[in-house]
């Protein structure tokens, strides 16, 4: 009797088991061919062809600069990436997030505003930049010409990002793709003019990273002006309220600075502007797992938002559902993810050595350090949707600023110990601190069901 109900309940067990795994199954091959699915494909073919760009140029660009140039350029970069989080100050994620909640009639007046809002933070950096210039000369080895014209791209870069935001949200991945390719395509046509024909150093790689950007905006001004989204008169409600979900999350996005250039200015002032050169090539290298991970959340994020919009409307069997939609494809991305990220590396490890001399091939030391940074902060990506959607902007940019004021102590602490390496180690340390902080706060918020049953 004893042996019949083991194997009554061994029976039930296979049978369950059996049937979670034709499910997943059934789940997988949906999602392949879903429009997730198609529209990934079509981001990340756009956005590898847009990477691939400067990625090939970089042969080419090392051949005609020293690893100290290349320092420099990386600084200019840093300077680039203040100015831009300061100026979108994520105007972007204001428009994702409010897309749906308005109506066809009321977004045309909320991106105006939105560009306005940008062009204003833009004044205020430069009169910030004339006023501390010699500071941040002295900081980043840059003058105030190259500094205004770090404003100029910032300024270009935020309109072009709240451009593609709208495309993203109106899921059209082909002309996302399209703009993205032109962008690259140009500035990489100047690297090379300027660059490799003028011998203009690292100048003329920074020209045509700026250039790059104002042709692009000029494009996207006039794709927006043609499908009437701009511009209409200034609305202070809506610069307000853009400001005010902005502003929280400004330690957020420089957060990201914090993670990448701080390291480089440490390297800069403790190590050398030829390590911080060394360094910065292998975060380009690896920057090719960031065309997978960009181009999948540009495609799910829309359907995110949308998910999310209906969970607290639905039934408690239907909200389980969606939840459970969410997770397994949170779990698809991590699979995913986690491959590309081997691909990577074991190519790259191939690629340097063939195409790099000298002091470059230093990057291969910090490889794996970095695409496991990468990976987390994938991951990252994924589960701070969530709090975006409930606006809880604070509470992730406290941890967000708090992971990378961390960063910052480490990195300073480990360089002087490891070198170069210390960077490595301490962006490996804080990417998986930071992920799980925000994991866990975004499962209060929703309590998705990651052991996939249903509640």
């Amino acid at each position: 009797m004893s042996i019949q109900r083991v194997g009554h309940s061994l029976n039930a067990f296979d049978v369950k088991w059996m049937v979670d795994n034709y499910n997943m199954i059934k789940f997988l091959s949906k999602s392949i061919n879903s429009p997730l699915a198609k529209s990934t494909l079509l981001y990340t073919g756009g956005d590898a062809i847009g990477k691939a760009i400067p990625f090939f140029l970089l042969p080419i660009v090392t051949k005609y600069l020293t690893t100290t140039d290349f320092g420099i350029l990386s600084n200019f970069s840093v300077a680039v990436q203040i100015f831009t989080a300061i100026c979108a100050l994520n105007t972007y994620s204001a428009l994702t997030v409010s897309y749906f909640s308005l109506k066809e009639e009321e977004r045309a007046s909320y991106i105006s505003n939105l560009i306005y809002l940008i062009c204003l933070l833009a004044f205020a950096c430069l009169l910030v930049v004339v006023i501390f210039s010699d500071l941040i000369a002295q900081r980043l080895g840059i003058s105030l010409l190259w500094q205004i014209l770090a404003i100029v791209s910032s300024l270009a870069t935020s309109i072009f990002m709240l451009h593609t935001s709208v495309l993203r949200m109106e899921k059209r991945p082909i002309m996302f793709s399209s703009i993205q390719i032109f962008q690259a395509l140009i500035a990489g046509l100047l690297a090379i003019y300027f660059v490799v024909i003028l011998k203009w150093n690292w100048q003329g790689r920074v020209l045509s990273m700026v250039g790059g950007s104002i042709l692009s905006v000029i494009v996207s001004l006039w794709l927006l002006m043609k499908e009437r989204h701009i511009f209409t008169k200034i609305d202070v409600k809506n610069i307000k309220e853009a400001f005010s979900f902005g502003l929280p999350l400004l330690p957020h996005t420089l957060s990201f600075w914090f993670k990448s250039g701080v390291d480089k200015i440490i390297l800069t002032n403790i190590v050398s502007l030829s390590a911080n050169g060394v360094y910065s090539i292998a975060l380009t290298l690896v920057s090719v797992i960031g065309i997978f991970t960009g181009s999948f959340f540009n495609a799910y994020s829309p359907l995110m938002y949308k998910d999310l919009s209906l969970i607290d409307q639905v039934s408690h069997t239907e909200s389980i559902e969606l939840k459970l939609k969410l997770v397994k494809i949170s779990y698809l991305f991590s699979c995913l993810l986690i491959t590309v990220c081997f691909g990577c590396y074991f190519m790259m490890s191939w690629i340097i050595p063939i195409f790099f001399r000298g002091d470059y091939l230093g990057a291969l030391r910090v490889l794996p350090f970095l695409m496991l940074t990468l990976f987390f902060e994938g991951m990252y990506s994924i589960v701070s949707g969530y709090i975006f959607y409930r606006k809880k902007t604070k509470v992730l940019g406290s941890i967000t600023f708090g992971s990378s004021l961390l960063q910052m102590a480490l990195t300073i602490v480990l360089v002087k110990r490891f070198g170069i390496m210390g960077a490595a180690y301490s962006s490996v340390l804080v990417s998986i601190t930071t992920f799980l902080l925000v994991f866990g706060y975004a499962n209060t918020l929703y309590e998705l069901p990651w052991l996939l049953r249903r509640r």
